[in-house]
């Protein structure tokens, strides 16, 4: 949109008046002009598999794109609002500057974004201040596969942070403001899972965006009440946060292809695969020989599909056409005789006719494919 007809719009809305708003809409606003003035690009440090993230307990790769544009226009208007406050005529044409995008429309991945455009996100917009610090949580997703949402840092009382947030986690070690742990509570009972972390970047340096609940074996509710404990280093206490947390997608469907594959002492079954326009979910178990526990299991499979000792599974889903969906996360478990993994995947740019499933390990920083573990699944 240029300026011209923006600030026609806004000059035909320049009657309706504003009530005062809280102190946190006025900080959250500077923290929006300083993010635009200083929207450098951000400089991405590359692994084979991930890119700009940092996964506590598992590795997911995200892919992190400024959307910002017509920073000109944002720049010369000085206004300070919140949503919740102004009228539908005003939010409406406010929407339309780049500054108040959604960090899931901006940054996000490709589910996240379609999520967004959809109308499947719900705003949060929630704040907490502690010891002069304040983090926010202002809108979140869930699709049954995942659960992503967005925290953010305030600007600092001092009127300026030393460090941008992302940078201030992603650094090794534990240097007080990061995130030390993040504990997800739901309808009272905390969830063993671990979560990812992905980077707002040049368009959003205080912004994060945490996805958790993707885990393989979790029983999750469709509606629940989440509980958030945010624990920063430095501080004793965590962020709390509460708010409703409901299933919204479209175009679920679910396979159960129970097909077994077995390959040198690898008992391989896909049990579930789970296809939406937000996300797609791959859902495995490995078993070994008969009557071996998961410990046995990794003793038995050969030193070729292990790195540093270790085995672990990955998988590639591509479609008839022979496109790839982005991998954006995945987690594994072991439990008596059974290893089970979760995958999670952007969606496909249209639902496919099969899917190929394509398992592999990393062998000294290359993909080590195991064809024999191989299956193709009609999608019907």
């Amino acid at each position: 949109m240029s300026q011209q007809p923006l600030e026609n719009r806004l000059a035909g809305l320049k009657e309706e008046s504003l009530p005062e708003l809280p102190e946190a809409v006025h900080a959250r606003m500077e923290d929006t002009y300083r993010m635009i003035i200083e929207r450098n690009e951000v400089s991405l440090e590359e692994t084979p598999e991930h890119q700009e993230t940092l996964r506590r307990k598992r590795m997911p790769r995200w892919l992190t794109r400024l959307m910002i544009s017509a920073a000109s226009v944002a720049a010369g208007l000085v206004i300070i609002v919140s949503l919740g406050f102004i009228s539908p005529a005003m939010a409406e044409t406010l929407k339309q500057l780049p500054f108040m995008e959604s960090v899931f429309r901006l940054v996000g991945d490709a589910g996240l974004q379609k999520a967004n455009e959809a109308g499947l996100t719900t705003n949060v917009q929630q704040s907490v201040t502690q010891d002069g610090t304040t983090i926010s949580v202002s809108e979140q997703m869930y699709d049954g596969s995942r659960l992503s949402l967005v925290l953010t840092r305030a600007q600092a009382a001092d009127g300026q942070n030393t460090e941008a947030w992302w940078d201030l986690i992603n650094r090794r070690g534990q240097p007080p403001g990061g995130i030390n742990n993040i504990e997800f509570v739901v309808n009272g009972k905390t969830v063993n899972t671990g979560y990812g972390l992905a980077a707002g970047g040049a368009g959003a340096p205080e912004s994060i965006i945490v996805t958790a609940l993707d885990g393989a074996n979790l029983q999750i509710p469709e509606q629940f009440d989440l509980t958030l404990l945010v624990l920063i280093d430095g501080m004793d206490q965590p962020f709390r946060f509460e708010f409703p947390v409901s299933k919204n997608t479209l175009g679920d469907l679910v396979l159960v292809p129970g097909e077994v594959k077995v390959h040198d002492h690898i008992h391989l079954r896909y049990t579930r695969l789970e296809l939406s326009q937000t996300s797609t979910r791959l859902l495995t178990e490995i078993k070994g020989d008969p009557g071996g526990d998961t410990k046995a299991i990794e003793e038995a499979i050969p030193d070729k599909y292990k790195q540093d000792g270790l085995f672990t599974i990955w998988f590639e889903l591509r479609d008839e056409q022979g496109q790839e969906a982005v991998m954006l996360g995945g987690s594994g478990t072991g439990d008596g005789d059974t290893l089970s993994s979760s995958s999670v995947f952007e969606p496909f740019e249209k639902r496919p006719e099969s899917i190929i499933i394509k398992p592999y390990v990393w062998k000294d920083r290359h993909k080590l494919y195991i064809p024999e573990l191989e299956v193709t699944v009609p999608v019907k």
